[in-house]
């Protein structure tokens, strides 16, 4: 009896052994973590994010797991998984950084800096003193909400992004993408507050280089389906993928082509391509612009405007656009034309509002002009031998040997347009010449409006969009 319990009382010992040993290492393994975090999040708040706290869930030899935030609302953060073999740690290094369920939010104040938790990103040290090179062969974010914060707004998107390293030097891609009604938020933090109304979607693909001090960024910028106004001018339907040599400013590289479904410039454009850069200086190079337009072409002559404040006349040069599919477009029952005009357009951009200033077409050739109704509107019934009448008999038939007319009018307001023909109709008075003038106002907006039904992106820009989506950030 005494022999068992000599025997139970020992493996209670036992016991309580391991258990005080297991204890211990998990004091010890609880003290370390707490260490790790506290060291880490001591470091940060050197660094210059004061607020800046640091969980760490797990630690071995081989890897680390911890929760960061930077700041005190936790709008910049998220887990943090870093791995580093005996073999690295040995060398100098860590192998690879992954971040996920990363929030970002970036800070934009009235002096125009941008700032990740109160830290201004200015290339400067922070309070700690000193640039630190961190020996970290691959970084791995993966799917980060990032937030811009303006005066004006905040916008939003997701971003991916991958770095490894060589040498002193980082070098990466990036995929960032946003609604395109976060624009006029972006754009107001670059000093451009013409920008309003914006829908669609931006995708940019950045090739990043980081080399301890400065960072360089040039990519591509896919563009899907924007629309906005910018300044007094609304445009709809642009599509195409832009190639950008620098980000940090932004340079967009000359001969860059966009499509452009709608382009109001006072007077709606539709069915376009536009070719342009954009350079350091802030100014906006339109090489080409060109839209399709009833079996003719409207072309702008080359010009330069900032975005910022658009100022400026840009000449539309009409060629060779046919009456027939025109006129046909005003679905007025019984009037056809045959022939094509061409001319120009002046196009006034100032401060909020586009005007068209003396805007001419004239006939290329002659043609012809027939208006032979079933039902005539009540206006222009009359008794027979009464002008409208005699208005009614010359233009079942007309023959015009010119047709000129003149454009003018503000974007938003009504198109005043003077038509003034002369010609004949061989079976009205044995074709004796007459001169007819016609006043409208706001048919050649609808007329251009119609087009829209039958837009579709050009070949050689939907080719560049898929293959952006095909590429690799």
């Amino acid at each position: 009896m005494r022999q068992q319990s000599v025997r139970r009382l020992r493996r209670w010992l036992v016991l309580v052994k391991l258990a005080l040993i297991g204890g211990a290492v998990a004091l010890a393994v609880q003290h370390r973590t707490d260490l790790a975090g506290t060291a880490a999040t001591q470091a940060l708040r050197r660094a210059g994010f004061p607020d800046a706290a640091v969980t760490v869930t797990d630690l071995s030899v081989e890897q680390t797991n911890a929760v960061v935030r930077l700041d005190r609302q936790g709008t910049v953060g998220g887990t943090l998984t870093i791995r580093h073999p005996t073999d690295a740690l040995l060398e100098g290094r860590i192998e690879r950084v992954d971040l996920a369920g990363v929030r970002l939010r970036l800070d934009v104040a009235k002096d125009g800096v941008l700032r990740v938790a109160g830290y201004p990103l200015t290339g400067s040290a922070g309070a700690g003193g000193g640039n630190l090179v961190i020996p970290i062969d691959t970084i791995q974010l993966g799917d980060a909400a990032v937030t811009l914060a303006t005066p004006r707004g905040t916008a939003g998107g997701t971003l991916r992004l991958t770095m490894t390293r060589d040498g002193a030097t980082h070098r990466g891609q990036a995929t960032l993408t946003a609604p395109a009604k976060g624009l006029p938020v972006l754009t107001h933090w670059t000093g451009a507050d013409t920008i309003a109304e914006t829908v669609g979607t931006l995708t940019a693909k950045a090739r990043l280089t980081w080399d301890g001090t400065a960072l360089k960024a040039q990519g591509d910028l896919l563009l899907a389906d924007l629309a906005g106004r910018f300044g007094p001018v609304s445009a709809s339907g642009i599509n195409g993928v832009l190639s950008l040599p620098s980000l940090f400013p932004p340079v967009v590289a000359p001969g860059q082509t966009l499509a452009v479904k709608l382009l109001d410039v006072g007077l709606p454009l539709t069915d376009g391509t536009l070719r342009f850069g954009y350079g350091t200086k802030g100014r906006l190079s339109v090489e080409r612009a060109e839209w399709h337009w009833a079996g003719g072409v409207l072309r702008a002559e080359p010009f330069a405007i900032d975005p910022v404040a658009p100022r400026g006349t840009v000449t539309l040069r009409a060629e060779r656009v046919h009456l027939g599919p025109m006129l046909a477009m005003v679905a007025v029952d019984g009037l056809d034309a045959s022939g094509t005009v061409s001319g120009r357009l002046p196009v006034r951009i100032a401060a909020d509002t586009v005007h068209l200033d003396g805007g001419l077409l004239e006939a290329d050739a002659p043609g012809t002009l027939r208006y032979d109704p079933e039902n005539p509107p009540g206006f222009l019934k009359g008794e027979e031998g009464s002008p409208t009448a005699l208005l009614m008999g010359a233009l079942t038939d007309f023959r015009y040997d010119t047709l000129t007319a003149t454009v003018d009018g503000q974007a938003g307001g009504e198109l005043a347009v003077g038509i003034a023909i002369r010609g004949s109709n061989p079976a009205f008075y044995d074709g004796y010449p007459v001169a007819l003038n016609l006043k409208v106002s706001g048919a050649l907006d609808r007329i251009l409006r119609q087009s829209l039904d039958t837009y579709r992106i050009p070949e050689t820009v939907r080719d560049r969009m898929t293959e952006f989506q095909r590429r690799n950030p």
